[in-house]
C-alpha cells in the first residue's frame, strides 16, 4: 500500500453516500449479480440490527475512483449501492401509495435522483452499466409502467426479482408495525446514518487496484471475476483502456452464447487450456502468478477475448464457426448432449493450434473418448479435469500435436473390450442421451439413412421404451414389476421412431408394438419386429449387439 496515494478513506451511511455523492458503475463492471437469497439477507440484517437497537451495522467496503464530472466510478461495491438503493425505492413507493407526496419527492430527490437545477434533467444517484441501467432506472422511478418484455437477460431478472422481493418486504414490514409511516422513517433513518460502509476513494483506477487487491487479502467476499478483471486492469498501467475494450467484448461475446452466467467458467477452462488442471479457488492465484508485467496482461486480456468466440461456439452448433463444417457441428451437438463441459480446455487448445480439417478428426475422436469415459463410470469429474487439463496443456505447449497422441496421453481410457462389455449393460435416465446413441449406432450400421445427424431435436425422432416405463397388467402377466423397474432404462430397451409414424403408442402389448416397429426406416427398429417376445433375454441380446457396433461407431483409431 506504500505506493498508493491521494487516497480518502472515510466511514459514511450507506443511504448518505448515496444522498452526498453521485455513482457510476462503469462499462467494464459485470451486471446485477445479486440473487433474492443475498437481497433477503441483507436486509434481514439490517431488520435484527434495527430491531436490536444496534448503533452500527457494517455493511463493507466501497471502492471508487474520481469523481469524474462530478461522478464517482464503482470498482467494487455495487451490490450493495443497488440493493440498497432498490429498498429505499420500495420504502419511496409505499408513501407514494399512501398519497404522501412531500415524503416520495423528499426520498426521491435525496437518495434516488434529483433534478438539476440549470439542465432541469434528472440526476441519477447511481448509474449503471449499459446492461442493467436502463431497467434499473425505470425501477427506482415507476416499477409500475416496466414492459417486461424488453428484459430478458439474467441480470435483467435479478433485479426483478430483487425489486420484487424488498417491495413485499415493504409492504409486510408497514402491515406489521404499529405506526407504519414511522417504521418507515425508522427504516430510512437507519440507511443514512447506521448502516455503515467504509468509502474508499482513489483518483485513478490503478490505485483503486492496489485497494481492491489488498482488502481481497484480508478477507473481503469478491467474484473470481472481480478479482481477475481488476487485478488485469491494474497490471495493464497506461494501456488499462485496451484491456477494458477486450475484457467487455469478452463478456458480450459470452452472454450472446448463453443466458446462464459463463464468465468464470470461462475464465477458468480458457487458463486450463493454457496451464492445466486449475481449480476454481485456485484460478487467481494462479493468473497473479504468471501475469507479472504490463505486457503479459495486454497479451493474457488479448487471448482471453479472441478465444471467447471459440468457447461460444463451443455452445452452439449454429455458430458461423461451423459453417461447412458439418462434421465438426456434429461433434458439438454431441459434447453438449453428453453433457462432458470437463472437454472444452482440451477443445479450446485444439482450436488455437491445430488446422481446420485435424480440428474435425479430433473432435470426433474426443467425442468416442467422451462416450467411453461416460459409458464405463467410474471416472469421477475431477479426474476427468485433470486428464483433460493436462491434454490442453500439451497442445498449448506443442507436445502434443495430433489427436493420436492426444489419445496416448490419456490415462484409464477404457479399451475396446472394457467399453464394450459397459455398453452391453448401460442404462440410459436422459431421453436425449438415449436418443444420441440409438442415433449414432443407427449411422453406423451399414445402408442406415444417412438424414440422421447425433442431435437432441425431439420433433425429428422420438424415444420408445419397449417394456413401458409404466407397464399394463397385460405386460405384468410376464414381467415381475422388480425385473422390469430394472431393464425398462437399459439400452437394449430403447428404441428411436420417425416422429412421422406417430410412434408413442405407450402400454401396447408388444405384438401390437411389433408391427409399428416393423414398418420403422431405422434398422435397429425394425428388427426388433423379427422377435416374438419382448423378455429379459431379447433385452440383454439386442444390447450386446449394439455394444459390438459401439466399439466401432466410438473408436479411437
Amino acid at each position: 500500500m506504500s505506493t498508493v496515494q491521494e487516497i480518502s478513506i472515510h466511514l459514511d451511511g450507506t443511504s448518505n453516500a448515496l444522498k452526498t455523492k453521485r455513482f457510476r458503475v462503469p462499462a467494464y463492471q459485470r451486471s446485477y449479480a445479486w440473487e433474492v437469497e443475498h437481497v433477503e439477507a441483507l436486509v434481514m440484517d439490517v431488520s435484527d440490527a434495527i430491531k436490536s437497537k444496534e448503533r452500527e451495522y457494517f455493511l463493507g467496503s466501497i471502492v471508487a475512483t474520481g469523481p469524474i464530472d462530478r461522478r464517482f466510478e464503482v470498482v467494487d461495491g455495487q451490490q450493495r449501492l443497488t440493493t440498497v438503493s432498490l429498498l429505499i425505492s420500495a420504502i419511496r413507493d409505499r408513501f407514494r401509495s399512501e398519497g404522501d407526496t412531500e415524503a416520495e419527492t423528499s426520498i426521491r430527490n435525496d437518495f434516488l435522483a434529483s433534478v438539476d437545477r440549470k439542465t432541469k434533467e434528472r440526476e441519477p444517484r447511481l448509474i449503471l452499466n449499459e446492461v442493467d441501467d436502463e431497467l434499473y432506472q425505470e425501477l427506482i422511478d415507476d416499477r409500475g409502467a416496466i414492459d417486461l418484455k424488453k428484459y430478458q437477460r439474467q441480470s435483467h431478472k435479478r433485479l426483478l426479482k430483487a425489486s420484487s422481493y424488498l417491495t413485499d418486504f415493504v409492504d409486510k414490514l408497514c402491515q406489521e408495525a404499529h405506526d407504519s409511516e414511522e417504521t418507515l422513517h425508522e427504516w430510512l433513518d437507519y440507511l443514512e446514518t447506521n448502516l455503515k460502509i467504509i468509502v474508499v476513494q482513489a483518483p485513478d483506477d490503478t490505485n483503486a487496484f492496489i485497494i481492491f487487491e489488498t482488502l481481497n487479502d484480508r478477507g473481503l467476499e469478491l467474484a473470481i471475476s472481480d478479482l481477475l478483471k481488476n487485478y488485469l486492469f491494474h497490471r495493464s498501467g497506461d494501456k488499462i483502456a485496451d484491456t477494458k475494450d477486450r475484457w467487455l467484448t469478452m463478456v458480450a461475446t459470452l452472454e450472446s452464447a448463453s443466458d446462464d452466467p459463463l464468465v468464470v467458467t470461462y475464465l477458468r477452462h480458457f487458463a486450463m487450456s493454457k496451464y492445466g488442471l486449475i481449480r476454481e479457488k485456485e484460478l487467481f492465484g494462479v493468473i497473479k502468478r504468471k501475469i507479472t508485467s504490463k505486457k503479459l496482461a495486454l497479451g493474457f486480456s488479448t487471448e482471453l477475448c479472441n478465444a471467447a468466440r471459440n468457447y461460444a461456439a463451443l455452445l452452439n452448433t449454429d455458430h458461423e464457426l461451423w459453417r461447412g463444417q458439418q462434421g465438426t457441428k456434429e461433434s458439438v451437438a454431441a459434447f453438449n448432449v453428453l453433457g462432458m463441459t470437463q472437454v472444452r480446455p482440451l477443445l479450446l487448445a485444439v482450436m488455437e493450434k491445430f488446422s481446420q480439417q485435424k480440428i474435425g478428426e479430433t473432435f470426433k475422436r474426443l467425442v468416442a473418448v467422451a462416450v467411453r469415459y461416460q459409458i464405463v463410470g467410474g471416472t469421477g469429474s475431477g479426474t476427468l479435469e485433470r486428464v483433460y487439463g493436462e491434454a490442453a496443456k500439451g497442445v498449448t505447449e506443442g507436445k502434443l500435436t495430433s489427436i493420436k497422441e492426444i489419445i496416448a496421453a490419456f490415462s484409464n481410457l477404457p479399451s475396446d473390450a472394457t467399453f464394450e462389455q459397459a455398453f452391453s449393460i448401460a442404462s440410459i435416465s436422459k431421453p436425449a442421451l438415449a436418443r444420441y446413441y440409438l442415433r449414432t449406432l443407427e449411422l453406423g450400421l451399414p445402408g442406415s439413412t444417412g438424414e440422421l445427424v447425433p442431435n437432441e431435436d425431439v420433433q425429428k425422432v422420438n424415444l420408445e421404451h419397449i417394456l413401458p416405463q409404466t407397464p399394463s397388467s397385460e405386460w405384468l402377466t410376464d414381467w415381475d414389476s422388480e425385473d422390469a423397474r430394472a431393464y425398462q432404462k437399459r439400452l437394449g430397451n430403447l428404441a428411436i421412431m420417425s416422429s412421422k409414424s406417430n410412434s408413442t403408442f405407450g402400454n401396447e402389448a408388444f405384438e401390437e408394438k411389433r408391427e409399428v416397429f416393423r414398418d420403422s426406416p431405422f434398422k435397429l427398429t425394425s428388427q426388433i419386429a423379427e422377435l416374438d417376445q419382448w423378455d429379459m433375454d431379447a433385452i440383454e441380446q439386442r444390447q450386446r449387439e449394439m455394444a459390438k457396433i459401439a466399439v466401432k461407431v466410438w473408436t479411437l483409431k
